[in-house]
């Protein structure tokens, strides 16, 4: 693969993912060149302007870009930032203009390639956007099935330890409950016996008493 390839592909990737993503500010740098829309403008209207802008050579909306591009790269750590200086340059000699004097032929055929560039990068930003909607949208729900594993083990985990809490409160009930019967039945055995009841004799039973003359 060619270094123009290389820098192609890395700038269709993060033009690609800074319009998905933050589009607001590429709208406002667009207006600032005097590219207007009407109402909300789709992602497909965004990068054809882009496109277009990038193939006019225009370095200061060039520089802008990439500034802007580096802006948000600093925000966040993503594999699709890494873009080099003067990419956007590259880029735009590939889809733009040639500003080389040509003979008429040799200026339609350069015109002719270039408007061909500029479609093809259109349709490949339009295919890597598909595609990072695509990743965000299966990330998105494995985030979500993460999330739900993740309760439902915490769920799972906090009714455990709570049949572990009553487990244990059976246990120490139980506990208490046989110490109470041990005491009862020892405090039982230490108290004394009580006599038992002689039936005194009755006075018929008694003998006569001998006078003593």
């Amino acid at each position: 693969m060619s270094r123009e390839q290389i820098i192609y592909n890395s700038v269709i990737d993060n033009l690609t993912y800074l319009i998905l993503n933050y589009p607001k500010p590429v709208i406002e740098l667009l207006s600032h060149h005097n590219v207007f829309f009407k109402g909300k403008p789709s992602k497909s209207q965004i990068i054809n302007e882009v496109v277009e802008l990038i193939g006019l050579n225009n370095e200061k909306f060039t520089n802008s870009l990439e500034k802007l591009m580096i802006q948000f790269s600093t925000q966040e750590n993503d594999e699709f930032w890494g873009i080099v200086k003067g990419a956007l340059g590259v880029v735009g000699g590939l889809i733009g203009k040639k500003k080389r004097r040509r003979s008429s032929g040799s200026a339609a055929a350069a015109s002719g390639a270039a408007a061909a560039q500029a479609a093809a990068a259109k349709r490949d930003m339009e295919r890597r956007m598909q595609q990072m909607r695509l990743q965000m949208e299966r990330e998105r729900r494995e985030a979500e099935e993460r999330r739900r594993r993740e309760e439902e083990a915490r769920r799972k985990r906090e009714e455990e330890a709570k049949k572990k809490q009553q487990t244990m409160y059976f246990v120490i009930g139980g506990i208490a409950v046989l110490g109470i019967g041990v005491a009862l039945v020892m405090s039982s055995k230490s108290k004394p016996m009580m006599p038992a009841y002689q039936i005194p004799q009755m006075p018929s039973q008694i003998p006569n008493p001998t006078l003593v003359r």
